[in-house]
């Protein structure tokens, strides 16, 4: 009589850790994945040494304020021009966060309405108050076309008030050991919202670590729909521009003010393997920002460009 009341409770052993293991499996197919640094001890680019390209860089000339070319996986700095000046960094705050709202873990599939708040000093946009957007469509427009309204209704559903939101930021930059930067809000809006090119291009490669904001920042194109009544169409592109040229570009994040310049951070991998985080800071122009990062990109792994 025993023995059947054991296959019983058996049965409903294995059902239930399947289905514990079945549900843990489907909940991360929606989240991020980012490595767990602080398990290895240590955070990625922490150890760095300018080579002797970056000392023969110094001889080339450049307009924009400052710029870094960084070896990812030898931590080799090979090209310099003051990496480590603090500036206003215009939108590559959005990086900063990014990072912070996937944080909190939020599921993407999440609804949130455009506010009167969200369009308040955020600039132009094709995101219209009243509009309902999925939290993937925000981070999208977010990553890909700087949008400010996006980045706003993105901290706001995270659950966290601005003055949390932003302490964040700046917790996240002390844990990756970013001594020159800080930040005062998240859309980069703030010429106070400060870094370096070294510290940006540290902040570009651990972002770029994450799957989610890789896959977004590497996209050419993305449409979305918005879910209120009116159901509008929405197409934006990327405003990293590198990624219509013949550089093997993995993800890259631009940013504009008025104090800040013209701003660019990229990855880059080049035909032997060779991986790049390039960042320009302070280009007098739009176009500056992207032949500059190109050519300092270029002339850092000697021309070995993939499909260049």
């Amino acid at each position: 009589m025993r023995r059947p009341v054991y296959f019983f409770v058996s049965v409903l052993l294995v059902l239930f850790i399947s289905k514990v293991e079945w549900g843990n499996w489907s909940w991360d197919l929606g989240k991020s994945q980012t490595t767990d640094l602080h398990s290895e001890g240590k955070v990625p680019l922490q150890t760095i040494y300018i080579g002797e390209r970056a000392l023969e860089s110094r001889k080339l000339a450049l307009r924009s304020k400052a710029a870094v070319v960084l070896d990812t996986k030898e931590g080799e700095v090979l090209f310099e021009k003051n990496m480590q000046k603090e500036l206003p960094i215009a939108s590559l705050t959005k990086l900063m966060s990014a990072l912070v709202f996937l944080k909190t873990s939020p599921d993407l599939n999440d609804i949130v309405t455009i506010t009167v708040a969200d369009a308040d000093g955020s600039g132009g946009s094709q995101l219209k108050v009243g509009e309902t957007f999925t939290l993937r469509d925000l981070l999208h427009a977010s990553l890909m076309s700087s949008s400010n309204r996006a980045t706003k209704a993105l901290a706001r559903a995270s659950g966290l008030s601005p003055s949390e939101f932003v302490a964040g930021m700046n917790r996240k930059a002390k844990e990756l050991g970013l001594k020159k930067t800080y930040f005062c809000e998240s859309t980069g809006l703030d010429e106070k919202n400060r870094s370096t090119a070294l510290d940006c291009a540290r902040i570009l490669y651990f972002a770029l670590r994450d799957s989610i904001i890789a896959a977004i920042s590497s996209k050419t194109t993305y449409e979305f729909v918005s879910l209120d009544v009116k159901r509008r169409r929405h197409r934006i592109g990327s405003t990293n521009k590198l990624l219509f040229s013949s550089l093997n570009v993995r993800g890259g994040k631009t940013g504009y003010n008025g104090a800040s310049g013209w701003c660019l951070g990229t990855l880059v991998e080049g035909e032997d393997g060779k991986e790049v985080v390039a960042v320009i800071l302070g280009a007098p122009t739009k176009h500056t920002r992207f032949r500059e990062i190109r050519s300092i990109v270029e002339w850092s792994i000697g021309g070995r460009v993939k499909g260049s």
